[in-house]
């Protein structure tokens, strides 16, 4: 299977992002590298994807490992002003981002599992990792310190039909919701990769214009959690078991826990019914 090209990936962005694409051919860490990249200076925005991923990191230090030319491994490097609203709802606009791709090749039944990871079906198809750190670049100090770099880091499940994992029946991927859905036109993984880029870069650019949008149709449509039984892990030794109850407008978890609505801004999310 022809896998991703570089000059294939810019050219269908619309004209004037100005975005820089790499494509490795195996790499550690996609967020890794461009965490990396900030660090040194490289201009902003660019994006990076990689065939291969070693050493993929998720929330929490979570590993999220991919073998070669199956799935998609992707970050994005946003340059964000620094404002009132801040990126608290960045994590759900980019999982609404990630939805919009999979509704467009055909699939349905795509939710969101607060915080950060895409379910179709009742199963995990995607997860994200958002990471920020200043960005150095400007004339000034000034003009540096009020900007911030969002490495968005995505991990899409293309084809897991050789994925040998205990918990495999807690995850699908596109191949398998594409037979299960009898989706006629199928996609390539260069062609979903190419979708996913532009959602993602469409996202970021309308990101402070959007967000408050993004959270509504987040909670009419995508919430997978919303009046669920769920357990709530704060660290390996404190869990807590409520209902949840949607997100507020700072995109924090709302859990009625013993009769007493609590409020989460991170956290470990388990359904106890419908999935993981």
């Amino acid at each position: 299977m022809k896998y991703l090209q570089a000059e294939a990936l810019k050219t269908i962005l619309r004209a004037g992002t100005g975005i820089e694409v790499v494509v490795h051919e195996s790499i550690d860490s996609t967020n890794r590298w461009c965490l990396q990249q900030c660090k040194s200076g490289k201009v902003l925005p660019f994006a990076c994807f990689a065939e291969e991923q070693t050493e993929g990191r998720g929330r929490r230090g979570k590993q999220w490992i991919m073998s070669a030319q199956s799935n998609i491994a992707m970050s994005v490097v946003w340059p964000f002003v620094l404002s009132k609203q801040s990126l608290y709802l960045l994590p759900i606009t980019i999982a609404l981002a990630i939805a919009k791709t999979l509704e467009s090749i055909g699939l349905s039944y795509v939710q969101v599992k607060w915080p950060n990871d895409v379910y179709v079906q009742g199963k995990k198809i995607a997860g994200i990792l958002i990471e920020t750190q200043p960005v150095r670049q400007g004339r000034s100090k000034e003009q540096a310190n009020d900007k911030v770099a969002a490495v968005i880091g995505i991990g899409l499940n293309y084809d897991m039909s050789h994925y040998d994992a205990g918990n495999a029946f807690l995850l699908t991927d596109i191949c398998s919701e594409v037979a299960s859905q009898q989706v006629e036109l199928k996609h390539e993984i260069n062609d979903v990769a190419l979708r996913l880029l532009q959602n993602v870069v469409d996202a970021c650019q309308t990101f402070h214009k959007s967000a408050e949008i993004n959270l509504e149709s987040f909670r009419r449509q995508y919430d997978f959690c919303m009046g669920k039984d769920i357990e709530v892990a704060i660290d390996e030794k404190n869990v807590l078991y409520g209902v949840a109850q949607g997100v507020n407008d700072d995109g924090e978890l709302q859990v009625l826990i013993d009769g007493e609505l609590r409020v989460f801004n991170s956290a470990d999310i388990s359904v106890k019914t419908g999935g993981q």
